[in-house]
């Protein structure tokens, strides 16, 4: 046998040997927050680890080293129940970003409630007694419930908190992270990166009220939801120290900067994969665009079939009042369904290939509903942005575009047919915004590896370590009132005003002293 030949077996040796039994939980029913977790799983599926999905979405065909176990009741819990008269994203423009961060923690709650009922659960919780997952992911967008039942179940598990979020403050119950509230609005405040003084105490209010919430509401009712599965379970924020390290979607590029935790590593843009090609009917359309083509797109979540006839109806009038571009737009149900005729510059499809159309020479702007996957594709690829923000961090999204001057932002609430024309042709006029977002894209892109590449090697330094807590910091173990200094600042103000209360009472006797005195010798 050759010396190449024998090191070919080593090789192949040394990898099955290092294989590992990896569980990721995409938990949250939003195909964004799947697609975006997805290239991380198959990448360490490819390596030659055994991977595990629990998910409320699943691939019928997976790549090899892949199973999926399915959460088969989590997007009928979400659009089927009374779920679905909170969840109407066009009116969520609407809610305050109090009533935002409750809705964000009852989500959480009722998705754990599903999944106590879930056939998918039941049966990874049903894996024989002796079996052992090596590390554990899972999106905490879905709150602290879920990931608690799986980590008492498989005990000691190392766990890779991860989200496709770009705020990192709301990794502060996972991380230990902080909620910058003078510096960076909360996640669900439609604020700019330099807030006001009301701003600033608006947000400080926010963000005192998520703490209070996950202690008071998210943490308490996960308890009990988890102890009606195992009775004996400790408080589910205690499989926080299981928390080894945590991936972000979070890159300082093209986002509000804000300060991280030793452990929360920044992967934006993980989702973003090299184009592939269109399909046949797609091509014709892009490629046969003389001055270029436009992409509409609100996303996985506010389907634009649901926009309504006067909105629709807005839309198509614009497109038609701009015939030198092509438009492509992702509209989910038949024309039959729409107020008007489709125009002749128009392309309706139910589902857009959309990080290859926005890859494609041909695309000079896209209008969308500035989610942060379509946002950082746009920046990566260097296609300006029109925003239609809908709800939560979408808002932070196009504003800070707005500030760098790389995107426009209307108003899907209220937003006329010649606004959408104006704001097409003020980005489309000149090149000052392609020119700008071409320099935030060749910034974005200039990294030592891609993300993708940044998450595998972190995931695989957990399994080489997996004892390895070093990275945690000490606020994973510290109350939200001690981390802030809330404690030193009442003893403090306890002091002070026990002095000021002292003073008051010593000017009280000085004065009752010597007030008789002065009296008498005024009498005499």
């Amino acid at each position: 046998m050759g010396t190449a030949t024998v090191l070919s077996v080593v090789l192949v040796l040394a990898g099955v040997s290092q294989a590992a039994n990896i569980l990721f939980m995409s938990g949250v029913p939003s195909p964004s927050h799947y697609i975006w977790l997805r290239p991380l799983m198959y990448e360490m599926g490819r390596r030659g680890h055994n991977v595990t999905v629990l998910s409320a979405d699943i691939e019928k065909q997976p790549p090899a080293n892949v199973t999926y176990v399915h959460l088969e009741n989590f997007y009928s819990t979400m659009y089927n129940t009374s779920m679905r008269q909170k969840l109407n994203f066009f009116d969520m423009a609407n809610e305050s970003p109090a009533k935002m961060l409750k809705l964000f923690d009852e989500f959480g709650l009722n998705l754990c409630e599903a999944a106590i009922k879930s056939e998918g659960l039941h049966f990874l919780l049903g894996y024989p007694t002796d079996f052992k997952f090596d590390l554990f992911l899972s999106d905490f967008m879905i709150g602290s419930c879920v990931p608690a039942i799986i980590m008492h179940r498989f005990k000691g598990v190392p766990y890779i908190p991860t989200t496709p979020y770009n705020a990192p403050s709301t990794a502060a119950t996972v991380l230990g992270a902080y909620a910058y509230s003078g510096l960076v609005p909360n996640h669900v405040f439609d604020a700019p990166e330099s807030m006001s003084f009301m701003q600033r105490v608006k947000n400080f209010y926010y963000d005192l009220y998520e703490m209070i919430l996950h202690d008071t509401l998210m943490h308490p009712e996960a308890d009990k939801i988890v102890r009606k599965l195992y009775p004996d379970a400790p408080p589910s924020n205690s499989f926080y120290k299981n928390v080894r390290l945590s991936l972000a979607n979070i890159n300082p590029i093209i986002q509000y900067k804000e300060p991280l935790m030793p452990n929360m590593i920044p992967v934006g843009g993980l989702q973003i994969l090299p184009p592939k090609g269109l399909p046949e009917d797609l091509r014709k359309v892009v490629e046969g665009a003389r001055n270029g083509f436009i992409l509409f797109s609100l996303g996985s979540n506010a389907r634009s079939d649901l926009l309504g006839p006067e909105r629709i109806r807005n839309i198509l009038t614009a497109m038609e009042r701009l015939p030198q571009y092509q438009f492509l737009w992702k509209f989910e149900s038949d024309e039959s369904k729409l107020p008007m005729a489709v125009p002749k510059n128009v392309f309706i499809r139910a589902w857009m290939p959309q990080n290859d159309l926005l890859a494609h020479p041909n695309v000079k702007l896209f209008i969308t509903h500035s989610g942060l996957l379509s946002t950082q594709e746009a920046i990566w690829h260097g296609v300006p942005i029109i925003g239609f923000p809908v709800f939560a961090d979408q808002f932070r999204n196009i504003n800070y575009c707005v500030e760098a001057g790389i995107g426009k932002r209307l108003s899907i609430q209220h937003f006329q047919a010649d606004e959408l024309v104006q704001a097409v042709r003020e980005v489309l006029g000149s090149d000052r915004y392609s020119a700008r977002m071409k320099r935030i894209s060749r910034l974005f892109r200039d990294q030592k590896e891609t993300p993708l590449e940044r998450a595998v090697w972190w995931c695989e330094w957990v399994l080489r370590n997996p004892d390895a807590d070093l990275l945690q910091s000490r606020a994973m173990y510290m109350s939200w009132f001690q981390k802030y200094s809330y404690d030193v600042l009442t003893f403090y103000l306890a002091v002070i005003l026990a002095l000021v209360a002292l003073a008051w009472k010593l000017l009280g006797i000085v004065k009752h002293s010597f007030l008789p005195s002065s009296t008498k010798s005024k009498v005499e």
